[in-house]
């Protein structure tokens, strides 16, 4: 598992230095204005559709279940795959041509408060990108398929080839002073990817095919499919309707807004992708099978080392969300006020933050178990959480409601998987002592000197958290402990 995981850390490292310098040039050419603004609501309209059928809920009932029919026959599991795989690139034709035909009344939907101009770019690239769908599609199925083989390189470069494509895309389009030229990254990227990984596929032999195909056995390993997805069905409809209402909110409280929540949450995402993901789809596969018991302890164990990585970070990017705004995106097009509403969306967010770092791990645990009815009611009570918050206080807070919407989401989706899996005990006993540290850092990092030179501020933070938070580890001894261990075993493994 941890072989797994280090190289999705690495592939999601990688792509992170990739999104990095993409959002920069992204910020620089085109700040918060109408491209920017067009294009971050049409790729919200071409994922949300997308997203039903790629969402975890896919993932995380085809991986437990190809693998233990792979457990039985091979051919068993390559038959769900390729009957799945048929069944998805006929609904993501489909997806294509009504995408094409609603893009404009789509788009009104999505973004009421958008100028008309802007919102006939939105369409009209929702009609470029949309040609993506069956490339997109296609190459995650390829991706789940690989991870229930324990490979995880596809889905390490995934993320690397989608930010290749869209940095081409915004440098394509600022050089010819094409808008729409953006939107051709989408489908371009994916189109590369769907045919790599179906080419890695076939020489590795993981797309084989079965030495037994026919209609009744494909029908019944439909229904077993159906039966395990079913709990998780209405959970793509919150998770879209999640966006589609932060989107909303985005374009009612100003144009800027809707830019700004993507740049800000570009930041957050990061911890996601490089602390959550690689545990949890590692875990995923490595769970997948075991008792109930085995899943909560291998869960426990973790649970502290996510913890003493997930608070510190939402700590410092709550107290210094200005100055990271600044660092990252303050230049060219990316003026004061879209640095202003920016900040407030990542404040909003980070306070809340580590709680969504060590949810999603927790969900990916009750995923391996099948408990995926547990998983939809705290996922939809998360949902919710964020949805009233958006929907009851923009008109009060402005930008900053984008942000705290998700910290109650983060903070609901972590109470709901604590409980189901019966992890408070733990969960109490090992942030006590890192939320008191937490406390300490909030305080004394208000006592730190300003400098007009955000670079010289940057180095102050950084070296700060780190001293703090080095010395708060060594003086508690059960963190210090958890990260002895981790050292330790690593050590072990390269020996």
């Amino acid at each position: 598992m941890r072989k797994a995981a280090s190289l999705l850390f690495a592939g999601n490292l990688i792509s992170k230095l990739l999104g990095f310098s993409r959002e920069i040039i992204v910020a620089a050419l085109f700040g918060t204005g109408q491209t920017i603004g067009a294009f971050r609501v049409a790729q919200a309209g071409t994922a949300v559709p997308i997203n039903f059928l790629t969402s975890d809920s896919l993932n995380s009932a085809f991986i437990p279940l190809y693998t233990q029919y792979r457990h039985e026959s091979l051919s068993k599991a390559q038959s769900l795959f390729f009957a799945l795989l048929g069944l998805f690139c006929l609904v993501s034709i489909l997806l294509t041509l009504g995408l094409w035909l609603i893009a404009e009344s789509w788009v009104k939907l999505l973004a009421p408060g958008l100028e008309s101009d802007t919102a006939l770019l939105a369409a009209k690239m929702i009609q470029i990108m949309g040609l993506g769908i069956p490339f997109y599609i296609i190459s995650a199925l390829f991706n789940f398929l690989s991870v229930a083989h324990n490979d995880f390189s596809p889905m390490a470069v995934r993320p690397i080839i989608q930010n290749i494509g869209l940095i081409g895309g915004a440098l394509t389009a600022y050089m010819v002073n094409e808008p729409l030229m953006f939107a051709w990254s989408f489908p371009a990227s994916f189109a590369a990817f769907a045919i790599w990984n179906i080419w890695r596929a076939s020489t590795t032999n993981l797309a084989e095919w079965p030495s037994k195909f026919d209609w009744p056995e494909i029908n019944s390993l439909l229904i077993s499919f159906w039966k395990t997805l079913r709990p998780l069905l209405l959970l793509p409809f919150f998770l879209q309707g999640n966006i589609v209402v932060e989107r909303m909110v985005a374009s009612l409280i100003g144009l800027a807004a809707i830019s700004s929540l993507d740049y800000a949450r570009f930041v957050t995402e990061t911890m996601v992708l490089l602390i959550s993901v690689p545990i949890a789809f590692a875990g995923l596969s490595h769970w997948s099978g075991l008792k109930a018991e085995a899943v909560h302890n291998h869960l426990a164990k973790i649970l502290t080392a996510m913890l003493i990585l997930a608070i510190p970070a939402s700590l410092f990017l709550t107290v210094h969300a200005s100055l990271v705004v600044q660092v990252i995106y303050t230049r060219g097009a990316f003026d004061t006020e879209s640095a202003k509403i920016t900040s407030a969306i990542l404040l909003g967010t980070s306070l809340g933050l580590w709680a969504q770092v060590v949810g999603y791990v927790l969900i990916k645990g009750l995923n391996a178990q099948l408990r995926n009815r547990a998983v939809l009611w705290v996922m939809i009570a998360a949902l919710l959480a964020n949805v009233a918050f958006n929907l009851s206080m923009y008109e009060y807070l402005g930008a900053i409601t984008l942000g705290l919407g998700n910290s109650a989401y983060g903070l609901v989706l972590l109470g709901g998987t604590l409980t189901a899996l019966k992890l408070w005990k733990e969960f109490f006993i090992h942030s006590r002592m890192v939320a008191i540290g937490g406390a300490g850092y909030v305080l004394l990092s208000f006592q730190l000197p300003s400098y007009t030179n955000i670079w010289i501020s940057l180095t102050l933070a950084v070296s700060f958290a780190t001293i703090y938070w080095a010395a708060w580890i060594a003086l508690v001894p059960s963190l210090r402990n958890v990260v002895r261990g981790i050292i330790t075993r690593k050590r072990r493994e390269s020996v």
